[in-house]
């Protein structure tokens, strides 16, 4: 890249099994990114300064990102023109300073696009980064694009900053829906194994027994003292005890097992006429996670 035009912005295009923890990486090294958006299930599309693009690929170098595209964007050149007399020069000073002044802070957020319904969502994820009404903007607004991107079915974010108002831009699949706000419930009686919780509150442990349709996680979250409403995301594994009876050999009883019971930690014991199964069975819910 020595020698090259380094004024303006390029777009870089990279490859990987998830390719949005690249913006991770490059958040932890400073490098603002102004738009990203994924192309495809491992394909990911944003913009960086030109200047940042030896710092970009030295910090993806020898990773498990490959960049397959990098393409120059526009440049827009602004010029300024000067009054000709002194007195017109020094008022038109003075108001571009008073208009500066307020356009440097965040005056209204607006969340536009077919993600619009994650508006709740979007703002609470600008507060927790000291985006409000009034405040400075940050310079780095990589982890905020992050951070959006991760919600479900979320495919493009751009955060755009102008007048004093902050734009949000976030796209999702047009098949999709907005995603109800509901509980994550226990599909079976018996004891936790596994719970996470990315968005949203539990309501047991692990270890805890719950009763079928017990709310293993509930749609809303703490935000300081405020209780609001959010969408699930979780994942919750059950385990319950088995006590069975099979005909047969003991690999028919295994296969009868499995196709009753699924996965689970089973002991196969021989009986009158085949073999008893006792054990555990494992059952597993989600809201909103794969």
């Amino acid at each position: 890249m020595k020698g090259s035009f380094k004024v303006g912005r390029a777009r870089v295009k990279l490859l990987s099994l998830s390719p949005e923890r690249a913006l991770d990486k490059l958040a932890r090294e400073h490098i603002t990114v102004y738009s990203a958006q994924k192309t495809g299930k491992n394909a990911l599309c944003f913009e960086v300064a030109r200047k940042d693009l030896e710092k970009v690929f030295a910090i993806l170098q020898g990773s498990c990102y490959n960049i397959v595209e990098v393409r120059d964007r526009g440049l827009a050149s602004v010029y300024k023109k000067c009054l000709a007399h002194v007195g017109l020069l020094v008022g038109a000073l003075l108001f571009a300073l008073c208009v500066l002044c307020f356009q440097s802070r965040v005056l209204r957020i607006e969340v536009v696009g077919s993600g619009a319904y994650y508006e709740r969502e979007v703002t609470d994820t600008l507060s927790r980064g000291g985006i409000k009404p009034l405040s400075a903007l940050p310079r780095n607004l990589t982890p905020f694009t992050a951070e959006i991107l991760s919600l479900p079915n979320v495919g493009f974010c751009e955060l755009r900053f102008s007048g004093g108002v902050l734009t949000v831009e976030v796209q999702v699949g047009e098949e999709n829906s907005p995603l109800p706000c509901e509980p994550l419930l226990a599909p079976v009686a018996g004891r936790v194994e596994e719970l996470v919780v990315l968005r949203g509150s539990p309501c047991v442990s692990v270890g805890e027994e719950v009763r079928q349709g017990q709310t293993v996680a509930e749609p809303f979250a703490l935000y300081g003292e405020e209780r609001r409403q959010v969408v699930v995301i979780a994942r919750v594994k059950l385990s319950y005890p088995v006590n069975a009876r099979y005909t047969g050999t003991e690999e028919e009883a295994r296969a009868q097992a499995l196709l009753d019971f699924g996965e689970g930690e089973f002991e196969f014991s021989p009986a009158e006429d085949g073999f008893a199964v006792t054990g555990r069975a494992f059952v597993s819910a989600a809201l909103n996670m794969d």
